[in-house]
């Protein structure tokens, strides 16, 4: 079974329990409790989302700057296509990158791979952070919380499990291959005469045209992200802005319970907010849509919160997401689509 459909059938029997659950709470509950639900603290939670957005847009201001100054809302309309492309498509929320490449690209004159190489360290800024809290958030349901349903330890085990072996399988291969000649030559080979690919040997006349042309660009992305990456200044300030967006989102979450009149320790919204996103990125499923809102129904559940409550606040919380990444994101991509011109098919 190919990656794709298992994303979808991880997909379906997500989806599956997660209608389960909410027909076990009762869908009448589930309506009463959002709609009694206050509207100013809808609203404010709204706000604190898109707050979210314009400091995580800031975030990548700070390393294209470092390129060209490019205005803030023309960054912001990018990174809402971005969003909508990383929702949309399967995996962890990376496959909006190459199009935020572009359309910088065509924004300030610059060379898309070094377009790119601000996307992607500003990204490992956001997945550290994210990978601090989850990791954080993993150990602690592991160690205090005893009542947490047994499948979903045993998914957070394994997690710990891959994030221990990646290293040491790293380790071991730099050791088997030390000293030995690194096969790109082999790789870029394949990679052009591959049936499917002939669009490359129709822009590349020759395998020497495209091995250098992926050494240049390989090259320039290389020395950017170095010289990014280096400055300690942006860096620093772009892990404290993580922070503060991580802030912003619980912050999202909090809001939410107060609105439905049910107060919870921030502390537990970090805990399950932080914990269900990071799980949800080891499912190749788009957005991770389905698993995150189970894994913070059953996490809410398993910190004494009311199941109707725990939904409630669940589906609300994920109903502001999907309506900037899917709808303002489309928005935003179609307007970018007929102002730059949509990204290039590559067939």
């Amino acid at each position: 079974m190919d990656k794709k459909n298992l994303s979808f059938l991880i997909f379906l029997i997500t989806l599956l329990f997660l209608i389960l659950i909410i027909h076990r709470i009762g869908f009448s509950n589930l309506y009463v409790a959002i709609r009694n639900a206050n509207p100013e603290y809808l609203m404010l939670a709204v706000m604190f989302y898109i707050s979210t957005i314009f400091v995580r847009t800031l975030k990548w201001q700070i390393f294209v700057n470092g390129i060209k100054k490019v205005p803030f809302f023309s960054l912001l309309a990018i990174s809402l296509a971005g969003s909508f492309i990383d929702i949309t498509a399967p995996g962890p929320q990376i496959a909006g990158s190459p199009l935020k490449a572009y359309f910088l690209s065509k924004k300030i004159g610059v060379n898309k791979t070094i377009c790119l190489s601000t996307v992607i360290i500003e990204r490992i800024t956001g997945i550290f952070m994210l990978s601090f809290l989850g990791m954080c958030s993993t150990f602690f349901v592991l160690i205090f919380i005893h009542n947490f349903p047994t499948p979903l330890k045993v998914i957070m085990g394994l997690v710990w499990l891959l994030i221990i072996c990646v290293p040491v399988m790293g380790y071991i291969l730099k050791k088997k291959y030390k000293g030995k000649g690194f096969r790109g030559k082999a790789i870029i080979s394949r990679i052009y005469y591959f049936g499917p690919f002939s669009f490359l040997r129709n822009k590349f006349k020759t395998l020497q045209t495209f091995d250098d042309y992926i050494t240049l660009k390989i090259g320039e992305f290389a020395q950017t992200s170095l010289k990014l990456s280096n400055d300690r200044k942006k860096v620093g300030l772009n892990i404290i802005l993580s922070f503060i967006a991580w802030m912003l989102i619980f912050t999202t979450t909090y809001t939410l319970f107060l609105s439905i009149g049910y107060p919870v320790s921030f502390f537990a919204v970090m805990i399950v907010v932080s914990l269900s996103t990071f799980l949800s990125y080891f499912f190749f499923i788009p957005g991770g849509a389905g698993i995150t809102e189970l894994l913070m129904i059953s996490l809410y559940i398993s910190l004494g919160i009311s199941s109707a409550v725990a939904a409630s606040v669940a589906l609300l919380d994920r109903f502001i997401f999907y309506v900037f990444s899917i709808v303002v994101g489309y928005i935003s991509l179609t307007y970018l689509n007929i102002k730059y011109g949509s990204l290039p098919d590559p067939s």
